[in-house]
């Protein structure tokens, strides 16, 4: 489903959606979820989940541990990852080491701490629980999610004891041949974010080529594959400073995918790194005419108003802007919605400081 199409708007606000991938399993008679995960799943997981969903649906769960931790995913579709991890806290208290759905519950768990922006607790909880899992998904998913949370705190203190044990077994688990790709990607992001905060220039650049090397050797499926992977390469290119590197993947994608309006997108952001700001722009006006809806929209003209701003064109730039804000507003996820509305608010304020 797509986030940004507006006939899905009533769906998204209903479940409290927030990013994707985000997937329910539903009681057909009350919409209830019966089963809920954040991110992505691996084939095996992802039968695991359906299943899980399925005996939500035809009876409720008995065990205390298995209770709380379908109470949790239940909190989750709702929106409520506060009360979910509280749940999924509970379900790992009262269950016994032998539980067949600890390893799943210790990464629900962290990841709602880190959805409900609780970033102490959810590096902690990880640093302490992922030495000791079994190296599979659950073991990737637990690790990313701690040290995502680590990173965001930057120089803290608890955050630097977290990252000293999170880090290598960030390692560790790009190095596990189960691991969901997204995720593997997700975590060269942050060993990069974590080598970055201290300056280790040279940590950045190691990660940053063995994670564009594993990029470049993908072969996409599909157009969602092609998107996913421009993706991760604007975030490697962003972090190492060099949009160079990947323009001209960037442009192949767009040659592919003529109406895709995130091709567009991801060669303009590259372009107004790369201080080609006429290319930014046409890019961006290419993407327009195929924009599905107002997140998109919003995305696009911000990168054109940057590029016009850095072209001396303020009153053109302050128009692009002022049609930005006004997508924003007809967003319909709630943190898509906030988050966009500030950032195009902020940047008419710089403009208009800029003019006086």
């Amino acid at each position: 489903m797509d986030l940004d199409k507006p006939q899905n708007k009533t769906f998204i606000v209903a479940h409290g959606v927030s990013a994707t991938p985000t997937l329910f399993v539903l009681d057909p008679h009350d919409q209830r979820a019966t089963a809920t995960q954040l991110g992505g799943l691996t084939t095996a997981e992802f039968a695991a989940f359906l299943e899980r969903g399925e005996r939500g649906v035809s009876s409720r769960a008995k065990a205390p541990a298995d209770a709380k931790l379908a109470r949790g995913d239940e909190l989750l579709a709702r929106n409520q990852p506060g009360a979910a991890a509280a749940a999924y806290g509970e379900a790992l208290r009262v269950a016994d080491n032998r539980w067949p759905e600890r390893d799943r519950a210790i990464g629900a768990y962290v990841g709602a701490l880190m959805s409900s922006r609780q970033i102490q607790p959810c590096a902690e909880t990880a640093a302490i629980e992922a030495p000791n899992m079994r190296r599979g998904t659950a073991f990737g998913r637990v690790v990313l999610s701690g040290l995502t949370c680590a990173n965001d705190a930057d120089s803290a203190a608890w955050a630097a004891a977290t990252r000293r044990t999170l880090e290598p077994l960030a390692v560790e688990a790009i190095g596990v041949q189960t691991i969901l790709r997204d995720h593997r990607f997700q975590l060269y992001q942050q060993l990069m974010i974590a080598a970055q905060g201290r300056k280790d220039e040279t940590g950045v650049k190691r990660w940053g080529d063995q994670w564009l090397c594993e990029i470049d050797a993908s072969k996409p499926g599909n157009d969602n594959e092609r998107s996913g992977l421009d993706i991760a390469r604007v975030d490697v290119a962003s972090l190492l400073g060099d949009p160079s590197r990947v323009l001209p993947a960037l442009q192949a994608s767009e040659r592919v995918m003529p109406t895709n309006y995130n091709a567009s997108l991801r060669l303009a952001q590259m372009q107004n790194q790369a201080k080609r700001y006429g290319d930014a722009i046409a890019a961006c006006d290419r993407g327009l005419a195929h924009v599905t809806g107002p997140l998109g929209r919003t995305w696009l003209l911000q990168t054109k108003a940057e590029a016009l701003i850095q072209l001396g064109q303020t009153l053109n730039a302050r128009r692009t802007l002022e049609s930005a804000l006004k997508a924003a507003q007809a967003i319909g996820v709630k943190s898509a919605h906030d988050n966009n509305v500030a950032r195009v608010s902020s940047a008419i304020a710089s403009l208009e400081k800029r003019e006086r």
